[in-house]
Parts: structure tokens; sequence; C-alpha cells
């Protein structure tokens, strides 16, 4: 009988190359983090002093706060419309014939695999002939292009062990179509619902590339972090930096906690 239980060596070699793994993901933001508490003027680590200096500097200084609001408020209009269009398309997906499926589910999901500089020219193309750039008009479109396919992608991975019977079952107690949306699928895809709108939050919220390309005098958080970046590195950066990565941990924490878990073809909850 082959040896087994965590001492073997495929194992160890294994648990060795995962805590490498992760050590090369996770210990530059750890590093970044520490580096944001100095209380010198420049960048060290480990910091000489610690303190909160320029994290009061942050939260006082109105460029950051206003970039901050710009990226909260676009976040805060794709979310929702990520949502709605997104579902939308998976329950079409899902629903709807089977021909061709799989060239529209392609269509949807292509702007995560297209670079993003690609996206942004084209984007940026489109918004000068329309004479939107600079505005939500065209900013929040162009994020809705990277969101709805974290959208399509869970809500319809939450769709696959959806019952349809149960909805079938509401239709013939008098529900229409609509009422059984509302109060069957909806509740039970919850989940993924949930899943995908914390994955439109975080991209949209951190995305850079597509906006440069779009905002002029509109700056968001990632926009205000690359033009400071061009002249000096301050630890203001680095602070703004742990805040948003303490964000993003946040929600990244609910989608987990929240989030859905695939066991034997079911979602638990």
């Amino acid at each position: 009988m082959p040896e087994r239980g965590f001492a073997t060596p495929g194992f160890l070699a294994l648990a060795l190359f995962g805590s490498l793994a992760t050590a090369f993901l996770v210990l530059p933001l750890a590093i970044l983090c520490v580096q944001s508490f100095t209380a010198e003027s420049y960048l060290s680590f480990p910091p000489p002093s610690f303190g909160l200096r320029w994290y009061r500097t942050v939260l006082a200084d109105p460029e950051w706060r206003q970039a901050a609001q710009s990226s909260l408020t676009i976040a805060a209009i794709v979310t929702p419309l990520s949502l709605v269009v997104g579902t939308l398309a998976a329950l079409g997906l899902d629903r709807g014939p089977m021909r061709g499926r799989n060239v529209i589910y392609g269509i949807l999901i292509s702007p995560m695999i297209l670079p993003h500089i690609v996206l942004g020219l084209g984007l940026f193309r489109i918004a000068l002939d329309l004479e939107i750039d600079d505005s939500l008009w065209s900013i929040v479109p162009a994020h809705l292009t990277i969101t709805i396919p974290f959208v399509v992608i869970s809500v319809g991975a939450s769709l696959q062990s959806f019952d349809v019977g149960l909805e079938k079952a509401a239709q013939s107690l008098g529900a229409n179509r609509f009422r059984a949306l509302w109060h069957i699928t909806l509740p039970i895809i919850r989940p993924g619902l949930v899943g995908g709108g914390i994955f439109a939050f975080i991209m949209s919220f951190d995305e850079f590339i597509i906006t440069y390309f779009l905002a002029v005098q509109t700056r968001t958080l990632p926009l205000e972090i690359f033009d400071s970046l061009r002249y000096q590195v301050s630890p203001s950066i680095a602070a703004v930096s742990a805040l948003t990565i303490a964000a993003s941990a946040a929600l990244t924490v609910a989608l987990i906690l929240r989030g859905q878990v695939m066991a034997g073809g079911r979602i638990v909850q």
C-alpha cells in the first residue's frame, strides 16, 4: 500500500510550493502596509519610527478625498448596472436556445481576455466620436465592459445548480414569470449575485488603464496614485495603497464568507 497522510514527500513539496507562492504574492503587500505607518518623510523598510502621520495627511487632503469620492461614485453606479445586465444575460444564456450559446458566452466574457489597453483605445475612440469623453457617460459604460463578465460567470454558476422545477411550481400556483423569478429564483441564486456584485465593485474601483484613456479632469483614486508617483514616491501613496488594499481585502473576505461554495454540484450557503 502506498504511504498516505500529510508527511508524504508529494504533500510536503506541494505545501512548500504553495507557501512560496503565497509569500510571493502577500509579502509585497505586507511590506507596503508596514511602510505606510512610517513617521518619516521617506519610505524605508523597516521604518525608523511608526505613526499615523501619512494617514492623517491623506484623509485631510482634498485632492485625495475627491479622488476617492469619484472612484466610489463610479463603482456605486457601475455595480448595480452590472448586476442587472449581467444577471439578465446569464438568465438568457441559461434559459435560451442551445444554438449559438457558446458563441454568445464567449463574446460576453471576451473583455476579461482582451488587454485593457486595447479596450481603452477602442473606447476612447468611441467616446471622442460621441463627444462624451471625460464624463460619467463614457467612464461608466467603459467600466461596465469589464465588470459585466464577472457577473455573468458568477450568476451563471449559481444557475447551473438551480432547480427550474421550483420556478415552474410557483407558476403552477398562480405566479407569473416575473414574480416567480423575483421571489424564487433570485433569492436562491443570491450567493452568485453577491459574488458578482463584489467582483464588479472591486474591478470598477481599482480600474486604471481604461479610465486613464477616458478621464482628463476626472480624477479617480488609481489615477491620483499614478500622477503622484510621476513626481515623487511619498509615504502618502503607501497610506492610500494600504487603505485600498484593506477595502479590497474586506470585500474579498465578505465574498468568501457569503459567497458560494460548490460541493457535489450544489451550492452550500
